[in-house]
């Protein structure tokens, strides 16, 4: 077996597994206090629940090991992607529940008075709704027929940046709106939730700019 997992932690990791790992505490510590101030405190729950899903995997991601493949077969090739496909594909489910919780807080609680409150969680669920399917779509192109993957890596590479992009723009918005309604812990975890996003997407492109330039 060619299929082998190892860990490869560094300073960099580390302290961006931190980051991530705060991030979500400070969503769960939003809902805790804001559970004390709203009477709709069902959403506010439902924002808990998201924060402590978000805040496992994020402690669980950093004990996950890296995995790695050489002179393979068929099989444990379709095995790794399969793996590298679940990592991938946890943190956009997550993504998508933040995004249905954040929508239904925002709508109850701000759309009868502002309307454009509800435009930013609605573009996020939207793009990361988009993001799930492209990703799903790609990775079972990859894992049942790696040749046609191969193929159209170049318009993989392109998707992946253009489906990335919706959910950074919504995400922006709900980052201003919290800065408007100057929430403290709302405001930490948006900006960091946005960090996150931006990093992501920074990378995708990096990824794209090498192989078109290589």
């Amino acid at each position: 077996m060619t299929l082998s997992f190892y860990y490869d932690f560094t300073i960099y990791s580390v302290l961006i597994s931190a980051l991530w790992i705060f991030r979500d505490i400070t969503l769960v510590l939003w809902t805790q206090t804001m559970k004390k101030r709203v009477t709709k405190s069902k959403y506010i729950n439902y924002l808990l629940i998201t924060g402590i899903m978000l805040l496992t995997w994020s402690i669980l991601s950093v004990f996950l090991p890296e995995v790695r493949i050489s002179n393979y077969t068929e099989s444990e090739f379709s095995t790794y992607n399969t793996i590298i496909f679940l990592y991938d594909l946890i943190p956009i489910i997550l993504g998508v529940f933040l995004g249905v919780t954040l929508s239904l807080y925002f709508y109850r609680i701000y759309y009868q008075h502002n309307r454009k409150a509800f435009l930013g969680p609605g573009l996020f669920l939207l793009g990361y709704i988009i993001y799930l399917f492209f990703m799903i779509i790609s990775y079972s192109i990859l894992i049942f027929d790696s040749t046609l993957f191969d193929a159209t890596y170049e318009a993989y590479l392109i998707g992946n940046i253009l489906t990335s992009c919706l959910p950074v723009v919504g995400f922006s918005f709900i980052f201003l709106y919290s800065i408007y309604i100057n929430s403290d812990f709302l405001i930490m975890f948006c900006g960091l939730f946005f960090a996150y996003l931006m990093i992501s997407l920074i990378y995708s492109i990096n990824i794209t700019i090498f192989y078109f330039n290589r």
